[in-house]
């Protein structure tokens, strides 16, 4: 294991380096390909980055909405695994009608559309900036 650079720092690199260099000296379908592979660099950076801390509040607020005690978890591993299971209760629940109507349903659009905003912190978080720039329009 290195000091510096990080992982995350050789992946921002790299990727400005397909961006800057590769992007520009080739066309078509490769220059396409050269972009998918910089935002595959960024985007497993930012998985690196904040995976962790997002998984572990996804954790915490399926646990809270169905009534779990808050798990002790340590690992990376151990929390997608809670995650994963805590999210197929609640889309059971959902499926079964739970979340149709009454106050549980507005505290389950709540977690959910922050366990979707965290997803894509990760995936693409220009699609927040514009959701936000969207709501804002909206509100004028």
């Amino acid at each position: 294991m290195q000091d510096r650079p990080t992982s995350v720092e050789l992946l921002e690199a790299a990727a400005d380096f397909v961006d800057s260099e590769l992007v520009p000296a080739v066309q078509g379908a490769r220059q396409f390909q050269a972009r998918v592979v910089a935002n595959v660099m960024r985007i497993v950076a930012r998985e690196i980055k904040m995976e962790d801390p997002l998984v572990r509040s996804e954790v915490k607020a399926l646990a809270l909405l169905l009534g779990h005690e808050k798990p002790h978890l340590h690992g990376l591993d151990d929390l997608r695994k809670a995650a994963a299971s805590l999210g197929e209760e609640l889309t059971s629940k959902i499926r079964g009608g739970e979340a149709d109507d009454g106050a549980w349903r507005s505290e389950v659009l709540t977690v959910v559309r922050q366990s979707v905003e965290d997803k894509l912190r990760i995936a693409n978080p220009r699609y927040l900036d514009s959701d936000i720039a969207i709501r804002e329009a909206v509100k004028e």
